[in-house]
């Protein structure tokens, strides 16, 4: 039987925590040292081992976001999304395969160096700049979905939370740089599956039929797929919560993503030595998400099923605070404490690498592009520094707008987070058409972009217009759908009106016009 509940976690299970979070700083200081040219600040010294890498790509996608978000969907409405979960694998490695080796023949720091060479500096700052936008976002989105796990476990104040949390996770991505934040992000993958897995099995263990009893309740009252039994589900309506083709889009604009534009992802393959190790790398991350994802989803089955036999007043208030409840309430101590640090392990991990990804993005794209030109090695890693805490500082303060946009509207954190992370879909249209097409211009791609990001960002806002006409609100997988469609037909049709550029023009830039681009690049 289960243990009497707690009231909440205590003094023993916050020292624990408190210790995680001491060690995640540590690691920061002991990495701080010797930093003085970008290379190794912003890219470890782009000798990285591949299987390192591999593990902090799952680690920094792995947010929160996934954490609450997955969990709390499977224990509100089912788990029919898990399907994009199966499909994740070979969409990463298909786009992986179309994107990365262009950046490794370049040797690029960021994706936005590589329009410049193949359009202009116009269209790289653009690119960069709509990153900049949606990654800052992504990130305050990390931060209240960090908010959820300590208000469902101790309600804590979301406010709180999102400072406390924003400020360790600033502090030690500012002190150490890139090898910081692979080597935390390594640490920080053993707590968190460890933690998963020790959830599982207790809250498991006493269950009647164990697993097969948690599945069998869980479908029975509606926790399945149930959708998949449903006309609107295969249709294109813009109003079904679930589509099939909403799953398969979202899925697909992720990937192309974070193989194209995502500083936070290909930062970690542009560590390795080369293209070779960088395929290693994301065969690691495949082989590793997807288990991992499905055991969220299951877990938020098993909260269903626990819940289920309580009183009204003893189930949590939203589904996104079922598992936290849960761990605070039904596990003796330290273990929450334990599995609170390995929450707290996604969330520094994503953090980190968000802002240690747009303070790359600053220095090489910005700063260095515009303001000082010739700014030695020491100028980049001290200006990297203080846009990195500038940038921590931004994401807490975004964090908090999008907590009170979010409960305002009632809506989960995968839903809210879905819906915001379509502006980044804007991207990869333009990189597409750039190794694609020989024929395809600046001025192309300029229209391409805003094109593309006015759609979403209209999207975007009908969504969340919406939302307060019941039974009539879109739904947050179509926002993502429209704008990289539309754009990349748009940037090929309008390409197809000049000529092909010159061969010594598009060298190593385009798929025809390439001679340098293999495996050993």
């Amino acid at each position: 039987m289960y243990l009497t509940p707690l009231a909440s976690i205590n003094s023993l299970d916050y020292i624990t925590v408190v210790i995680y979070l001491l060690i995640v700083v540590g690691i920061g200081l002991w990495f701080s040292r010797g930093k003085s040219d970008t290379d190794s600040y912003l890219l470890g010294g782009r000798g990285m081992p591949w299987w390192l890498i591999g593990v902090s790509y799952v680690v920094s996608l792995l947010s929160t976001l996934t954490l609450v978000g997955v969990p709390g969907e499977a224990y509100a409405n089912g788990v029919t999304l898990a399907v994009a979960s199966l499909m994740l694998p070979i969409a990463s490695i298909i786009a992986f395969h179309i994107f990365v080796r262009f950046y490794f023949v370049q040797k690029v720091f960021t994706p936005f160096d590589y329009l410049e060479r193949r359009f202009s500096p116009t269209i790289r700052v653009m690119a960069a700049g709509f990153f900049w936008i949606s990654r800052a976002i992504y990130l305050g989105l990390v931060l209240y979905a960090s908010a959820k796990v300590f208000t469902g476990a101790d309600n804590w104040s979301i406010p709180f939370t999102i400072v406390v949390i924003g400020g360790v996770g600033t502090l030690y991505t500012m002190l150490g740089g890139f090898k910081a934040v692979v080597w935390s992000d390594f640490v920080q993958f053993v707590v968190l599956t460890a933690g998963i897995g020790l959830i599982v099995v207790y809250a498991t263990a006493d269950m009647p039929k164990g697993v097969f009893g948690v599945l069998t309740h869980a479908f029975e009252n509606g926790r399945g797929m149930p959708e998949l039994s449903e006309p609107s589900f295969y249709s294109f309506s813009t109003t079904a919560r679930v589509t099939l083709i909403g799953l398969v889009a979202v899925t697909i604009n992720e990937q192309l993503f974070f193989n194209s534009s995502d500083q936070i992802a290909l930062q970690r393959l542009l560590s390795t030595s080369s293209y070779r190790q960088a395929r290693r790398s994301i065969f690691t991350f495949a082989i590793i998400v997807t288990p991992v994802i499905l055991i969220l989803w299951f877990l938020g089955l098993v909260m269903f099923t626990f819940y289920s036999g309580k009183p009204e007043g003893q189930r949590p208030a939203h589904g996104d605070m079922a598992l936290f409840k849960f761990i605070a309430t039904e596990l003796p101590t330290p273990i929450p404490g334990l599995i609170l640090s390995a929450m707290l392990a996604a969330i520094m991990s994503t953090l980190d690498s968000g802002i240690n990804s747009l303070a790359t993005v600053a220095t090489k794209d910005f700063y260095l592009r515009f303001f000082k030109p010739n700014a030695t090695e020491s100028d980049q890693v001290r200006f990297s520094r203080g846009i990195t805490l500038g940038t921590g500082v931004l994401a807490v303060v975004i964090g908090l707008g999008l907590s009170v946009s979010a409960e305002s509207l009632g809506t989960s954190v995968l839903e809210t987070s879905m819906a915001w992370m379509a502006l980044s879909v804007a991207l990869p249209p333009v990189f597409l058409l750039g190794m694609l097409s020989r024929r395809a211009t600046p001025t192309d791609a300029f229209i391409q972009l805003v094109v593309g990001w006015l759609i979403t960002a209209s999207m975007l806002l009908w969504y969340h217009l919406s939302q307060g006409n019941s039974g009539d609100g879109i739904s947050f997988m179509i926002v993502g759908i429209p704008g990289p469609i539309i754009a990349l037909g748009l940037g090929w049709i309008i390409s197809r009106r000049h000529r092909p550029l010159p061969q010594s023009r598009l060298d190593s830039l385009t798929y025809r016009s390439s001679t340098h681009l293999n495996d050993n690049s």
